[in-house]
């Protein structure tokens, strides 16, 4: 593992190229989160949606405060529901059909949303429409977050989780570009074909579903070996997995000995709220609320927001595609920052940064002139580059990688839960912030975000381990040996033994030794289990965990 770590980009990208083209490909999924949270603030500065669904304040028609809000809301809570319900699903189908699920709701609720401006409470409907996307939503990124996780080689994890931030950026810049278009478009046909044009990607992960093959770590957590190895040699393809037999007996060591630590029991929901499992989950659900954090709910509304401050409709669009573009460049920037620097270093660095930009962009806001708009849209843009070029994508891996594997799938669910929670307040409560008919703060809002950022940065510095190039057994170690947050990513801790003539359970256990091999378990002073041979795995078991 240590001469994988070893590899730069392109070599690693060489050595595993099936397995980074399908992570490429069910990585598209993210385009279906990035367009839905882009078209309802993209969607409400049409013109002629405001006319339909708003209501006229002065000589102009805006979308009121309340409704804005709910819109925005309704995707990150329909997220917490997808997200409980796919982390359960996923346990009892697969990783890949719980795509095939998420894919069907979706399609149903764009339906809702395009004809909502034909029911009785339009905007009522339409928040209905968007609470349904929002549970498909969260299905589709909570599968989609674990099986990359599963199949992903640890050195590539940072490239392939990159692609979140990429992908969301992309689905964006499609929306935008979109109702740009469609702007000259005269009558409801104008986002009416906007909403529609989400059914492809809605369409996408159904089809993913029938082709790629599921998950080796949940075929292993089935007990389904053949099974799992047969999925292992189809992502890695027959030659790529014969000279990396190790990364599969890594795998399933550590299914393994998560299976004996666990005593058998089914994983549950409650599990993820115990002992060290507590820190990991807490660890997940902070990952998951960084991008609220460094301001991407603001920044999904920089159309809106930046005419709210006195720009025309086209100007802000403008400003947004661009924004859009350099972000975009920016996180294909961090395939290398990532890959060269500690997740933990990237989040410290650029959420100062963030923290520092969007002072200037509030400073900007006590001032009254025509210039202050543009200069806050430049801030913004600086806000997403920087963001993305180490948060924002860091964010992602520290989420998918911190979590036991056996408790994965639950731990996504909960992460996305609690981290749209956290989205929900910031959906319901930014639009109060800046909009002419609430607080009206304008760019001061940038002040609210220097403390959000500045937050950021703390829980990070004394919370946050480096996990970097760790296997999924050295990351239990991590956590259950409860190494300093600013030790994790050296090499002391990994070779320190706990008694001098035992092995450590981890080091011996796996898929095949549980039942073929004998053992004799005791148990040290400190509580940390070891087996010794010449015993039975029922002795082994009930010696260790009766202590």
């Amino acid at each position: 593992m240590e001469d994988y770590e070893k590899l730069t980009l392109w070599q690693a990208v060489r050595r595993w190229p099936r397995a980074v083209g399908m992570s490429l490909c069910v990585s598209l999924n993210i385009l279906l989160w990035g367009y839905d949270t882009a078209i309802v603030g993209n969607v409400a500065s049409m013109p002629v949606f405001q006319q339909v669904f708003g209501v006229q304040y002065g000589d102009r028609y805006i979308i009121p405060s309340l409704w804005l809000s709910l819109w925005s809301v309704g995707l990150p809570l329909g997220i917490m529901l997808g997200a409980v319900v796919g982390g359960y699903v996923q346990d009892l189908t697969g990783r890949k059909w719980t795509l095939g699920i998420g894919s069907f709701v979706s399609v149903v609720a764009i339906l809702t949303c395009y004809v909502a401006d034909l029911a009785g409470n339009k905007q009522s409907a339409l928040l209905g429409g968007k609470l349904l996307e929002g549970i498909a939503v969260g299905v589709i990124m909570c599968s989609t977050q674990t099986y990359l996780s599963e199949i992903v080689p640890a050195r590539l994890r940072g490239l392939v989780f990159a692609l979140f931030s990429a992908f969301q950026l992309v689905g964006q810049l499609i929306a935008a570009v979109v109702v740009l278009g469609l702007l000259p478009v005269q009558g409801p046909t104008s986002y009416r074909v906007a909403i529609a044009t989400e059914w492809p990607f809605s369409i996408f992960p159904l089809a993913l579903a029938v082709f790629v093959p599921e998950s080796p770590v949940w075929l292993l957590q089935k007990e389904r070996t053949q099974a799992a190895h047969e999925s292992f040699r189809r992502i890695h393809g027959p030659t790529v997995a014969a000279d990396h037999e190790d990364l599969f007996e890594d795998m399933s060591r550590a299914v393994t000995e998560e299976r004996w630590a666990a005593q058998d029991r089914t994983a549950s929901y409650f599990e993820c709220f115990r002992g060290a499992n507590l820190k990991r989950t807490a660890i997940v659900v902070f990952a998951n609320t960084i991008p609220d954090l460094f301001g991407l709910t603001l920044i999904g509304h920089a159309s809106y927001f930046l005419q709210i401050l006195g720009l025309t409709h086209s100007m802000s669009f403008i400003f947004l595609l661009l924004g859009i573009l350099l972000g975009l460049l920016a996180c294909v920037g961090s395939w290398w920052t990532l890959l060269r620097f500690s997740r933990r270093s990237l989040v410290l660095v650029t959420l100062s940064i963030v923290s520092v930009a969007w002072l200037a962009v509030g400073i900007a806001g006590c001032f009254k002139s025509t210039n202050v708009a543009y200069f806050c849209a430049a801030g913004m843009m600086i806000i997403v580059v920087v963001a993305g070029l180490g948060a924002w994508p860091a964010s992602y891996v520290i989420a998918s990688e911190t979590s036991s594997l056996r408790l994965r799938s639950k731990t996504q669910g909960v992460g996305w839960l609690l981290g749209n929670a956290i989205s929900c307040a910031f959906g319901f409560g930014v639009p109060y912030l800046y909009n002419s008919d609430a607080a009206n703060l304008g760019g001061k809002t940038g002040f609210i975000y220097v403390a959000l950022a500045s937050l950021g940065v703390l829980v990070t510095w004394f919370a946050v381990p480096e996990l970097k190039g760790l296997t999924a057994v050295e990351i239990d170690g991590v956590f259950e040996k409860n190494i300093l947050v600013r030790r994790a990513e050296t090499t002391q801790w990994r070779s320190v033994p706990g008694e001098k003539d035992a092995v450590p359970l981890r080091n011996i256990l796996t898929s095949s030794s549980m039942a073929s091999t004998a053992y004799n378990a005791s148990v040290t002073s400190g509580g940390v289990g070891f087996v010794r041979e010449h015993a039975g795995p029922k002795d082994a078991y009930e010696s260790v965990w009766k202590r």
